[in-house]
C-alpha cells in the first residue's frame, strides 16, 4: 500500500500545485491573447500526470560512489530504524479507492439521466432534435460526437441564432472536447477529494466555451448581437453532465457575452503566448517527472568497471524490504557465488534482522536466464527462514512470513539483473 500512497501523494500535490498556478494567469493569458490559449493551459495537468509516468532512473557509477568491494556497500552500513507499522496507509489507500469508484458511478449515472431526458431523438440535417425543451444545445457521445438541440429549437431561435449554435457546437466537435470533458471528469475521480480539482473543473468548463465562442465571432465578428441573443434565449439544462458539452447553469452568463466585445489578438501576441505556453508545458512535465522517485542503476561503464573488478559475472539487486510495516529499498552489486548481507532493526518488534543471499546462474538445461538465490533470514541471531529460490533475471522474487497471530513478519522482494564480466 505504500508503493501505492507514496506516487498518488506526489501526484496530489503536483495537480495542486499546478492549478494554483493555471488559476493565477489564465484571465491574465486570456486578456493578453485570447480565450484559446488560456483553455489550452489546462493541458498541463494532465501532460504532467503522463509524464509522472515514464521511467526515472538515477544512474550510478558504483566504481567512483565507493570505495569498498561491490557485495559490502549494503553489509558495512550501520544498521537501519525502521518505524512501526501502520495500518494508516492501507486505509488511506482504501477510502481513496471508495471514493474514486463513487465518483465513477456518480458521474455515470448523471450522464444517463442527461441521456434519458434527451428521450427521442429526431435527424436532421447535421443534428438532432430531442424531445425535451430544456435539453440542448449540446455535444454528446464520446466515440460518434452528436449535436443535440432542444424540441423547440426552430421555434426558440432565429435563422442566423440557429446557424451560430450548431457552429459553436460544431467548434466543440472539431476540438474534440467531449474527449477533454471525459479526461477532466477522470482527473476528478482520481482527485475526488482535492477541493481544488473541482474548483479547476468548473473554471475549465468555462474557458471552454470561452474559447469556443471566441473561435464563433471570429469566424463572423459581425454576429456578436445575434450570439448574445441566442445566448439569452437558451433554457440552462437541469440535468447537467460532466462528460458532454452543454451550456450547463453554473457558467456566469454574464462574462461570457462580456467577452464577445473582445476582439482577437495581433500575431505578434499570439505568437508569444504559444511560445510561452509551450515553454510552460515542457517545464512542467518536466518538474513533474523530475520530482517522481527514481531506480538506481548502473551505467554501462560502471558495469564494465565493477566487472572488470570482479572478474566473474555480477549481479545488480533491486530489493525491497519489509519490516514492522515499513519498506526500504536498498540496492546492492554482489559477485556470482559470493555472499552479501544486509543488516536492519525495527522498533516495533525490538529485533534485528539479517538478510543473507548469494547468488548462481539456475541449470542452464532445466531453466533459461535465472537465477538461484540462497536466502538465509535472521532474526536476533536466530535463524528464521533459509529458502532457496529461483527466479527468472529481471523478474521479482517474494518471500514471505507470518507470525503466528497472521500478522505479516517480514516481506523480502528482489530483482536481480546480470552484469557480465567483458570477455
Amino acid at each position: 500500500m505504500n508503493s501505492l500512497l507514496q506516487p498518488a501523494l506526489l501526484a496530489c500535490l503536483v495537480t495542486s500545485v499546478l492549478i494554483v498556478f493555471i488559476l493565477l494567469v489564465r484571465q491574465g493569458l486570456r486578456r493578453l491573447a485570447g480565450a484559446s490559449i488560456a483553455y489550452q493551459l489546462w493541458g498541463i495537468l494532465p501532460l504532467s500526470l503522463i509524464a509522472m509516468l515514464f521511467p526515472h532512473r538515477q544512474y550510478l557509477d558504483m566504481t567512483t560512489a565507493h570505495g569498498a568491494p561491490p557485495d559490502q556497500v549494503i553489509s558495512s552500513m550501520a544498521l537501519l530504524d525502521i518505524a512501526p507499522a501502520s495500518i494508516w496507509p492501507t486505509m488511506l489507500v482504501s477510502v481513496w479507492a471508495i471514493g474514486g469508484i463513487g465518483m465513477l458511478v456518480l458521474f455515470g449515472m448523471q450522464h444517463q439521466r442527461f441521456l434519458r431526458r434527451m428521450g427521442t431523438l429526431i435527424k436532421c440535417e447535421g443534428f438532432y432534435l430531442t424531445s425535451d425543451n430544456d435539453i440542448g444545445p449540446a455535444l454528446t457521445g464520446f466515440f460518434k460526437p452528436k449535436i443535440i438541440v432542444p424540441a423547440d429549437f426552430f421555434e426558440r431561435y432565429s435563422a442566423a441564432e440557429q446557424a451560430l449554435i450548431i457552429r459553436h457546437e460544431l467548434v466543440h466537435q472539431g476540438r474534440g472536447d467531449v474527449i477533454a470533458n471525459t479526461v477532466c471528469a477522470l482527473m476528478q475521480c482520481l482527485f475526488w477529494f482535492n477541493p481544488l480539482m473541482f474548483i479547476a473543473a468548473r473554471c475549465f468548463r468555462l474557458d471552454q466555451e470561452l474559447a469556443c465562442d471566441a473561435l464563433v465571432i471570429t469566424q463572423d465578428p459581425q454576429a456578436r448581437r445575434t450570439y448574445a441573443e441566442a445566448m439569452l434565449k437558451t433554457q440552462l439544462s437541469i440535468t447537467p453532465s460532466a462528460l458532454a458539452c452543454h451550456w450547463p447553469s453554473r457558467h456566469p452568463l454574464k462574462e461570457r457575452i462580456m467577452q464577445l466585445q473582445h476582439s482577437k489578438p495581433g500575431l505578434f501576441k499570439r505568437s508569444v503566448s504559444y511560445l510561452m505556453l509551450s515553454g510552460l508545458c515542457a517545464a512542467s512535465a518536466y518538474s513533474a517527472w523530475a520530482v517522481t522517485p527514481s531506480s538506481v542503476v548502473l551505467t554501462q561503464a560502471a558495469q564494465k568497471q565493477e566487472a572488470i573488478k570482479a572478474g566473474v559475472d555480477s549481479y545488480l539487486v533491486n530489493t525491497d524490504i519489509s519490516v514492522g510495516g515499513e519498506t526500504l529499498s536498498p540496492t546492492v552489486m554482489v559477485e556470482q557465488g559470493k555472499q552479501a548481507t544486509i543488516g536492519l532493526t525495527s522498533k516495533k518488534q525490538q529485533s534485528k534482522w539479517e538478510i543473507s543471499f548469494t547468488l548462481l546462474p539456475a541449470p542452464a538445461g532445466k531453466y533459461k536466464d535465472a537465477v538461484v538465490i540462497a536466502m538465509k533470514v535472521e532474526k536476533d541471531g536466530a535463524l528464521v527462514a533459509e529458502p532457496k529460490l529461483i527466479t527468472g533475471l529481471n523478474q521479482t522474487a517474494t518471500l514471505q512470513k507470518e507470525t503466528p497471530d497472521k500478522q505479516l513478519d517480514f516481506d523480502i522482494k528482489m530483482k536481480v539483473n546480470l552484469v557480465k564480466k567483458p570477455e
